[in-house]
């Protein structure tokens, strides 16, 4: 027996290992089995396993796959002590005042086992430092899977940080997560691609929370685990770009902005920028002035931001939605970018400290 909303909360944190695609029967199952603790839900569609324990009486030990979505809507629709019962590896009857409901079973022998993940590396940092680290730099993974590397998330772990990186070609997004780390003798950073779709996924997963996240990663698997959930996958095996030879380390134009007054000046140019063929917003960099303009048949709209100024007048040009996600995901009250030449990339930072850096390429425009 168990309570629905315990079992609802645990089905919205494995149904997340559900395929798209359902290819064998056993990757549309919840399989669940008693524990010491209560009982354990397992969903995996054959690379990503996701667990969590909910409480739960148990009358009897025993285990049974079960159709995950019929279930979990079942549930979903039911209030207060759920009590589960199978009968003889057939069926499933689920008791909840006067509802009965009977569930035939898949066969549970399919069901790959969850190999445990032999650590090179474990990290801890609080949910809510993943999330705000994750939430702002996944836009920028790649979605064509011909660059399966780039659909991955980088990690780096060394002794006093970890860096979460991604980028697709167009941009890149890094944040710094602050903490400190015991390193194997004679390493200064390890590196790990994580796949990007699910580490956005366990970003939503995660309640705002100072309780830790922790990461265990060996050569080829990760497993996270937050609460009473754990999360398994195969890493994304290569070698990533090395995102630190593109970032340019002098600059010669260099503005500090106000977010909300850049990010509401974007949005607007952005609504003329989106009519025209190119979606372009240019940039005039000059002394204390920054003006935006966007221009298409339907009108053109100009933007004027006092910034302070250092450096070289500049025109630049740049994709506005590419531009509008960078900005987006920034959370200081100001910001910084630097500049170089109107065909090198741009790099938006803090303006103290190195908490972000993001890179955003220009668009060429004949004059």
């Amino acid at each position: 027996a168990f309570n629905a909303g315990d079992f609802n909360h645990g089905m919205s944190m494995v149904s997340h290992a559900l395929p798209a695609r359902v290819i064998k029967p056993y990757q549309e199952g919840v399989f669940l089995e008693t524990m010491d603790e209560g009982l354990r839900l397992t969903v995996t569609d054959g690379e990503v396993a996701i667990q969590s324990i909910i409480p739960a009486e148990v009358a009897e030990d025993g285990s049974a796959l079960l159709p995950a979505r019929l279930l979990g809507e079942l549930v979903r629709n039911l209030e207060g002590n759920v009590e589960l019962e199978t009968q003889s590896n057939e069926a499933a009857i689920v008791k909840n005042r006067g509802s009965k409901t009977r569930l035939v079973l898949f066969a549970a022998d399919e069901f790959p086992d969850v190999a445990e993940v032999v650590p090179e590396s474990i990290t801890s940092i609080s949910q809510q430092q993943f999330k705000n680290a994750v939430r702002s730099i996944i836009f920028a993974i790649a979605t064509d899977e011909t660059r399966r590397i780039l659909t991955g998330c980088l990690m780096e772990t060394s002794a006093d940080e970890v860096r979460f990186t991604c980028l697709d070609g167009y941009r890149l997004a890094m944040q710094r997560v602050y903490c400190k780390h015991e390193m194997p003798a004679g390493t200064d950073v390890l590196s790990y691609i994580l796949p990007g779709t699910l580490v956005g996924n366990i970003s939503r997963m995660l309640p705002d929370s100072e309780a830790p996240i922790t990461l265990t990663l060996s050569k080829t698997h990760m497993m996270a685990e937050f609460g009473k959930t754990k999360v398994y996958s195969p890493l994304i095996l290569g070698e990533y770009i090395n995102y630190r030879q593109i970032l340019p380390t002098s600059w010669t134009t260099a503005i500090r902005v106000d977010k909300p007054t850049i990010m509401s000046a974007i949005q607007r140019a952005s609504l003329i920028a989106r009519e025209g063929s190119n979606n372009l917003l240019k940039f005039k960099i000059e002394d204390q002035a920054l003006t935006i303009s966007a221009l298409a048949d339907k009108g053109d709209a100009t933007e004027q931001i006092a910034i302070d100024f250092d450096g070289s007048p500049l025109n630049i040009a740049f994709n506005a939605n590419y531009l509008y996600d960078v900005i987006k995901n920034i959370d200081t009250p100001d910001l910084s970018m630097r500049f170089n030449t109107n065909v090198s990339p741009c790099v938006v930072c803090p303006v103290t400290g190195n908490q972000y850096t993001y890179l955003i390429l220009p668009v060429r425009v004949s004059d």
